[in-house]
């Protein structure tokens, strides 16, 4: 298997949930993965960089994981078998080696975000479920009410805070957006 790293070029509504575009970056290709609206969530907020007041489940393991002493050496997306796509987390041990766990690709994205950590995915997956990445206009962004919400969450906290100037501009970024 040949790993290509990759970013997540972007997030789109797509009926009933979402599509995150996943493009290997010497790559004209971009895979399309449906995902769920809470799985586009948890990306979105690590995507952003946003602190929320509780933990979501890839921060949950985020802190446990470096409570613990691991290092996430990589997210993958490695595998499409029956219109299934299948990731995996790659771990540096504390005391040496490797630590591999099977995962959801939209787990491993946001824990790739969330530990800064690089995605990579397999150059047989892109070959079999790429699309060119020209024919999307584009990177593609988040729809405007899943910006409107991730925005009011670092509204909410920063006014928890009392970072006013934030809030302020995190409250003329709504109004730009129609809030």
């Amino acid at each position: 298997m040949t790993l290509l790293e990759a970013e997540i070029w972007g997030i789109a509504e797509a009926g009933d949930g979402y599509m995150v575009f996943v493009k290997p970056r010497e790559s004209e290709f971009s895979v399309p993965i449906f995902i769920g609206q809470l799985e586009a969530q948890a990306i979105l907020i690590g995507f952003g960089g946003i602190n929320i007041p509780r933990p979501l489940t890839p921060d949950l393991f985020h802190s446990l994981i470096k409570d613990a002493g691991y290092e996430l050496r990589r997210a993958e997306i490695n595998e499409l078998r029956d219109n299934t796509f299948f990731g995996a987390l790659v771990f540096t041990k504390p005391g040496g080696g490797e630590l591999v766990l099977d995962s959801r690709p939209s787990d491993a994205m946001a824990m790739a975000l969330r530990c800064q950590s690089p995605l990579f995915i397999a150059a047989e997956v892109v070959e079999e479920a790429g699309i060119l990445a020209e024919d999307l206009d584009g990177p593609i962004q988040p729809d405007t009410e899943t910006q409107k919400s991730l925005l009011q969450m670092e509204l909410d906290e920063a006014v928890a805070a009392e970072n006013y100037e934030k809030a302020a501009e995190i409250r003329d970024r709504l109004n730009l957006l129609g809030h």
